[in-house]
């Protein structure tokens, strides 16, 4: 795995979890659904490209505000 790669997956996580050593956790002993492998061993394997697609989709989860669901959900708009 490229330095670069591994600065940019770091950098993403922490944009989630501020805690790095829960990052470092994760990165090497939480597979990713679908995978069934780490963050550590898709890179290792050149899937890197599928944990940034991973976590950018984490992020955008986070990023959607309750105030626009909640609304919706009830018939309000």
């Amino acid at each position: 795995m490229s330095n670069s790669l591994l600065l940019r997956i770091l950098a993403l996580a922490e944009r989630i979890e501020p805690d790095r050593e829960a990052i470092w956790e994760w990165f090497f002993r939480t597979p990713i659904s679908p995978y069934g492998r780490t963050a550590y061993e898709l890179g290792q394997d050149g899937e890197g490209d599928a944990v940034i697609a991973f976590l950018e989709r984490a992020i955008e989860a986070s990023n959607t505000s309750h105030l626009d669901v909640i609304p919706a959900q009830a018939g309000i708009l």
